[in-house]
């Protein structure tokens, strides 16, 4: 009957430590909820050029500033965010620009865990964003050839005035003479640039997606972000 008892306690007391066992792993796994919604603001930490990477690439950023949950602080300034280049379309002749798709993989905490997030850019850098994420600029062939009809455009004004000035510094009434001459060589100055430049944007590549270290951006979960204790 005493051995019965003392088997008996035996299995209790190892019945109690499992359950307290069980207890202290819950709570070590316990963590904190970062709701989804929530915007980051994050810098990169080094430059990024569409020309110079290709899909797969990884690239890193921090954390712009400390992130507090309920008075407690969860994410310290400085968490290092990694991510990839999940999509790059370069740039074409007919002046089409590259297109570059960044993805935040994972953050890392304070105790070194990888923590995988869902998130998306809330912000485009300097640059128009795709209704699918992707960072491109405005511009094509059309846009090219409007720019640089523009710039030539001002190749008049600046010959006029140039004929004025010159005019001016030889003898009283030269610029009569000169303003016309400089306006009719502005004017061929220009559609002949116009002209050059317009057939040029035929096989010029498109502009590049260039990010530079330590620009910043933001990103907004677009899920619960889990962060242990």
């Amino acid at each position: 009957m005493k051995l019965i008892k003392i088997l008996f306690l035996c299995l209790c007391i190892f019945l109690f430590q499992k359950a307290y066992c069980a207890h202290q792993l819950y709570a070590d796994i316990d963590g904190v909820t970062i709701p989804y919604g929530t915007k980051l603001s994050l810098t990169l930490s080094h430059n990024l050029k569409s020309s110079n990477v290709v899909q797969g690439d990884m690239f890193q950023a921090y954390l712009n500033q400390d992130l507090y949950v309920n008075n407690k602080l969860i994410l310290p300034s400085k968490t290092i965010f990694r991510g990839r280049i999940s999509e790059i379309v370069y740039s074409r002749r007919l002046s089409r620009p590259a297109i570059m798709y960044l993805t935040l993989d994972h953050l890392v905490t304070k105790n070194g865990e990888q923590v995988t997030l869902n998130s998306g850019l809330a912000s485009s850098f300097d640059y128009k964003m795709l209704n699918d994420g992707g960072l491109t600029t405005s511009g094509n062939y059309f846009t090219a050839v409007k720019r640089d009809v523009k710039k030539a455009g001002s190749i008049l004004p600046r010959t006029i005035n140039w004929g004025k000035t010159a005019g001016d510094n030889l003898f009283v009434g030269a610029k009569i003479l000169f303003v016309p001459v400089s306006a009719i060589g502005g004017t061929i100055a220009c559609v002949s640039s116009s002209v050059y430049n317009t057939v040029a944007d035929l096989f010029r590549k498109g502009d590049e997606i260039v990010l530079k270290k330590d620009e910043t951006f933001d990103i907004i979960l677009l899920s619960n972000l889990e962060i242990p204790n």
